[in-house]
């Protein structure tokens, strides 16, 4: 019953926002490692994100900072629920050494403003951690639906605790641009940091794409721990295009790998450093897009046989 009132609650948060400010771009993000072979650690997660650009946010918040800081902001709000489980889904209860099951149902902002060619990103969440996110009951289900193996050991998944969370992302788009011949390049960098009981970690990226149309912003994916937040506002044009990315980060807190922060409970050796690998394709149109990438994620804890993988499709729509 907890569960389902917290998910209510932020969905009528959400709702409310888009009636209120018109929401110009709705985006869908599935996460699964079922796109990438695989079936253990970050199992599956899935997203609805709102993107409000400067006119379509009330007054009164648009004066406020951080948005008033620039001419052109934007917002974007996400809901959604992350999976994570053991190697081995049918041994309980599940090994000490190997990651805990564990969910996650959240509420991300993330208040964008823009100066020169530098795009600050100012992010707030809250959500909950346990069996209050659904997480069992939603992969459960899915399995049943698709004729899967079950995993036995949710009874020991982590305990029940609200998550928070805040950080500060810069992000320089463009910071190399090309032509070749009919196409495009370019390279954006990023760099940043969350402190929070779900995580905390300082990051820095880069992420090269190419292709016939590059859109104003960054790929369909994002990568980090954080999930992530579409920013696509449109384009120009009908186009496609790749690209490949790189994340190097030290985390200090992984709520998923150190268990609860205010109770006990199952938890392994977190590495204090990772890393993710990505590429991914999109096609886009003047009011949608499209993008599908596969992420290589390494190893998060000791004993951890190998890097992790699996894919994101992302659709946007704008209305």
């Amino acid at each position: 019953m907890f569960q389902r009132t917290v998910m209510l609650l932020v969905g009528m948060l959400l709702l409310s926002a888009a009636g209120e400010a018109a929401a110009q771009f709705v985006s869908l993000t599935a996460d699964n490692d079922y796109f990438a072979r695989a079936d253990r650690h970050y199992t599956g997660g899935l997203q609805l994100g709102l993107l409000l650009e400067a006119p379509a946010i009330p007054a009164g918040l648009r004066a406020t900072a951080p948005l008033s800081w620039s001419a052109d902001p934007q917002l974007v709000l996400a809901f959604g629920q992350r999976i994570y489980v053991p190697n081995e889904i049918d041994v309980d209860p599940p090994s000490p050494k190997d990651r805990p099951y564990a969910g996650w149902t959240y509420l991300l902002a993330d208040l964008r403003t823009k100066n020169g060619p530098v795009i600050d990103h100012v992010i707030a969440g809250i959500g909950m951690v346990g069996p209050g996110s659904g997480a069992r009951q939603v992969q459960t289900a899915t399995h049943r639906l698709f004729g899967s193996r079950p995993a036995d050991g949710w009874s020991s998944q982590l305990r029940n605790e609200v998550g928070v969370m805040a950080g500060f992302e810069r992000t320089w788009p463009g910071v190399l641009r090309a032509n070749a011949g009919s196409n495009s390049i370019d390279i954006a960098v990023r760099a940043g940091a969350t402190v929070g009981n779900v995580f905390t970690y300082a990051a820095t990226s880069v992420i090269a794409r190419f292709g016939s149309h590059l859109p104003d912003d960054l790929p369909a994916t994002q990568l980090s721990l954080l999930p992530s937040r579409d920013g696509f506002h449109g384009a120009t044009g009908r186009g496609w295009y790749a690209w490949l990315g790189a994340e190097a980060r030290a985390v200090a807190w992984n709520v998923f790998l150190d268990g609860n922060m205010f109770r006990d409970s199952a938890s392994v050796e977190r590495r204090p450093l990772g890393y993710d690998l990505q590429t991914g394709f999109a096609y886009v149109w003047p009011t949608a897009r499209v993008g599908f990438a596969l992420i290589v994620r390494g190893r998060e804890f000791s004993g951890q046989e190998g890097p992790d993988r699996y894919g994101q499709l992302t659709l946007s729509m704008g209305y």
